[in-house]
């Protein structure tokens, strides 16, 4: 899966959070496009990848709840 803007947007709707577009950016250039292994193999993040990694990212954002 690669992450889209419309997904990080729903993403982020769902979590009622709101972020810096540096982040945002960030996030997409990290996770919209295909990464490569130390064997210099392409692989596509798992969508459960995706969802655990921007959970962690955006903790900090998220309001008191």
């Amino acid at each position: 899966m690669l992450l889209t803007k419309k997904k990080l947007r729903i993403i982020l709707e769902n979590l009622r959070v709101k972020i810096p577009a540096a982040l945002e950016k960030e996030l997409l250039d990290e996770y919209g496009n295909l990464a490569a292994d130390v064997s210099g193999h392409a692989f596509e993040y798992t969508e459960q990848d995706i969802y655990e990694q921007l959970r962690k990212k955006l903790r900090p954002y998220e309001k008191n709840r």
